[in-house]
């Protein structure tokens, strides 16, 4: 491929050319105006003459002016700026115009930093300059030219390098940055320049150097109130910080409870925090892996009520929604432990544990569900129902609406749509063997459930109502028993009142109101079925 350089100066010689080349033509012309200026008269002869002459001279002004320039040779500084001519089918990486030139322009990173002198310099294209010197123009080259103003040594320009030899120079960094009195700044020790990275870079140091307090004593004041970097990372380092992650935090506190110097509080607490990490499924998992959760179904038969508490936490957090870890829990033995506490003589508080254990062990899982009437789960809560204390009303609510829940689940799936997959098919399969209903209906429930209409709780109320309703037709002889008839009439009374204050209130809640309809309705299926 071939590549010619043409500079400024050939493209004089050109020009040079075709204007003489006009210039022949425009002689030519003039001849030609000559001889036809001949022939007309003498007054506009001498009209035509005139200005013919000033044409010649201001012709030979332009070709002197041009032959100046060839003759001295003085152009542009092709430095600066070049044109390359190529051919149109080359591929170049350079910007193209549309005549096929491309244009180089000058690199401006690699512009020296202007130096002054008593001398003239020239001052090359983009090249910046010091404050305080004297500029002209070389009326001879065209060029601008600059150095020291007189009487100016030129020491204020050399307070860069004296401040740099006083500064301190790892000699790795070649940016560096000077103070002198109040002048400050960044050199580079390398180069007398600065790339646009080193520049970008220098910026950086400089504004880092910086104080944004001037004042000295309010500096120091400022700076004691804080302590200096390097002190907080030599502390940081002595405090080896060592992130763990949640299985590592779960063996050590498990590896805390099984310590046999472990105090009754460090079993506790181990225990308390462990809960906190087994809500999430992952790590309700891993306890499984690790081979902790078998002392949780131990701990439910230990010897303190607290630890007999915290276990039962514990065991709720891990199954709740949690399938692989409900099938360990019912294969380990949890059931019989969860209902032992729950029908025993323990505390209030442990068997309020071990009924949240027992209602997240149960839902939506029938596998444990078959399992809780296999162990008699039914006559355990049936004999919460014996308890005359008042605090165990509500575990009876809860025993009640647990009950209320299971049966509901199991009306949802079994006489809904038939699953068409493999897995829906045997959730249903397993759903068909707990009897639940059935074995409610022999253990007397339809007439343990109205007992509880006399709670004083609104929400609890609501809780046995849905129960009556769901078990309505199968209990319906029971209901319509004269003490269960009176008690719905007084409800119905007394919730028709707040349905009425509600609905005035117009703040746009219909809890009451809900009650009242659900009470009618259940007094008047009762009296159709009568």
């Amino acid at each position: 491929m071939r590549r010619i350089a043409v500079t400024e100066e050939l493209l004089d010689l050109v020009s040079i050319q075709q204007a003489r080349y006009k210039l022949k033509l425009n002689f030519r012309s003039v001849l030609s105006a000559h001889i036809k200026m001949m022939a007309l008269p003498r007054r506009t002869t001498l009209h035509a003459f005139h200005l013919l002459t000033l044409g010649l001279f201001l012709l030979s002004c332009y070709l002197s002016v041009i032959g100046q320039i060839n003759v001295k040779g003085e152009k542009a500084d092709n430095k600066h700026t070049a044109i390359v001519a190529v051919d149109a089918q080359e591929d170049d990486s350079n910007k193209e115009d549309e005549d096929g030139v491309e244009i180089q322009t000058y690199d401006e990173e690699d512009m020296e930093v202007f130096q002054p002198t008593s001398k003239w310099q020239t001052i090359k294209a983009g090249q910046a300059i010091p404050a305080g010197l004297h500029v002209q123009i070389n009326l001879e080259t065209g060029l601008k030219e600059a150095k020291l103003m007189e009487g100016d040594d030129g020491s204020r320009y050399r307070k860069v390098k004296d401040a740099l030899s006083e500064q301190p120079n790892d000699g790795e960094d070649p940016l560096q940055v000077w103070s002198d009195g109040e002048h400050q700044g960044v050199a580079n020790t390398e180069h007398p320049y600065f790339t646009k990275k080193e520049l970008k870079e220098a910026l950086k140091k400089f504004k880092a150097s910086q104080d944004d307090v001037k004042d000295k004593e309010a500096a120091e004041k400022l700076r004691s109130q804080y302590r200096p970097i390097d002190e907080l990372k030599k502390d940081y380092e002595q405090l080896k910080v060592n992130i763990e992650s949640d299985i590592e935090i779960m063996q050590r506190l498990v590896k805390i409870y099984n310590a046999s110097n472990a105090s009754l509080e460090e079993r506790q607490m181990a225990l308390h925090d462990l809960e906190y990490y087994a809500h999430q499924i992952d790590n309700a998992r891993d306890l499984v892996s690790i081979g902790a959760f078998h002392l949780i179904i131990q701990a439910l038969n230990d010897t303190e009520q607290i630890i007999r508490q915290e276990a039962a936490f514990v065991m709720g957090s891990a199954v709740q929604s949690n399938p692989h870890v409900q099938v360990v829990a019912v294969d380990g033995g949890a059931l019989q432990q969860l209902l032992r506490l729950i029908s025993s003589t323990e505390s209030f508080s442990v068997r309020k544990k071990a009924m949240y254990a027992m209602s997240a062990l149960l839902r939506h899982f029938p596998y444990a569900q078959l399992k809780f009437l296999q162990l008699g789960g039914l006559s355990s809560f049936s004999t919460l129902f014996k308890e005359t204390d008042v605090k165990m009303t509500s575990l009876k609510v809860k025993a009640v609406t647990l009950l209320h829940d299971m049966l509901l689940e199991h009306k949802l799936i079994t006489e809904g749509d038939i699953p068409s997959d493999e897995v829906g098919q045997q959730r249903l399969n397993q759903y068909k063997l707990v009897n639940l209903l059935p074995a409610m209906l022999n253990q007397g429930w339809c007439d343990l459930i109205p007992t509880l209409l006399d709670v004083p709780d609104h929400d609890a109320r609501e809780k046995i109502l849905l129960t009556m309703e769901l078990l309505l037709k199968p209990c319906q002889d029971h209901y319509q028993s004269i003490h269960v008839i009176e008690r719905l009439s007084n409800l119905k009374e007394e919730y028709e009142q707040f349905a009425s204050e509600e609905k005035m209130s117009n703040d746009g809640d219909e809890y009451f109101q809900g009650i009242f309809h659900l009470v009618g309705d259940i007094i008047t299926r009762l009296q159709v079925n009568s």
